[in-house]
């Protein structure tokens, strides 16, 4: 099968191709065009793309513009919204109350207040450990979109952290089940996309969260 899709490449972008396919669930497609041989990593899911998105990738291949066809980028946002592992969850191991701070509480007002609801499908947890400080870096929430799950880092279960700090937090890892990421027509994969930033917001208390983020980071997150 990736012989024929190797083929149906070739002819439209008239270039010598090395095909890869991969279950990456963050970047749909990455292209490095070279003179001698471009080389292509395409999900899965292009396995089973119709003709019309082959023939427009072929010409993406070729292009020197490197304009990607909406049609295209449809089908990845398509697909990237079938894919669904929540059924894989074991949601007796998820931990949402905390020693200051209940995530499922903040998580269901926020999703009445903002999502009429909507969300009620995604799942929220506590992960990493609360005494880490003084590191250069912390993420201090993830969203697994296969598994609908977001999951809040422990040190925000801290009473040094503002309520409406943890509650921006969650709402930020909502917005990732809302606006999809994708890639743009020059290949780059864009997750805070324009559509996300306006969402963001969106949320009352968003100056207050990021005059706080900002003022606390260097004591929070500097190095030891």
């Amino acid at each position: 099968m990736t012989t024929n899709l190797l083929k149906q490449l070739e002819q439209p972008s008239g270039k010598k191709l090395k095909l890869k396919i991969n279950d990456n669930r963050t970047t749909m497609l990455s292209v490095r065009w070279e003179p001698d041989c471009t080389q292509v990593s395409l999900n899965r899911m292009f396995l089973e793309a119709p003709r019309n998105v082959m023939q427009a990738l072929g010409c993406y291949l070729n292009s020197e513009d490197r304009v990607m066809a909406p049609v295209i980028k449809s089908f990845i946002r398509d697909n990237l919204n079938k894919q669904d592992s929540s059924h894989l969850l074991d949601r007796t191991k998820l931990i949402t109350q905390g020693a200051v701070y209940d995530l499922q509480e903040l998580f269901d007002a926020l999703n009445h207040d903002y999502f009429h609801g909507a969300l009620s499908s995604l799942a929220i947890t506590w992960f990493g450990k609360s005494d880490q400080r003084n590191r250069s870096r912390v993420t201090l929430g993830l969203y697994h979109s296969h598994l609908r799950l977001i999951k809040i880092h422990r040190m925000l279960d801290s009473q040094e952290f503002p309520w409406y700090v943890v509650a921006f937090t969650i709402y930020h890892e909502m917005l990732h089940h809302i606006c999809q990421p994708y890639t743009d027509e020059k290949g780059v994969h864009r997750v805070h996309t324009k559509e996300f930033n306006y969402q963001e917001q969106r949320f009352l208390q968003f100056d207050k969260a990021q005059k706080w983020i900002e003022e606390h980071q260097l004591d929070l997150f500097s190095d030891a």
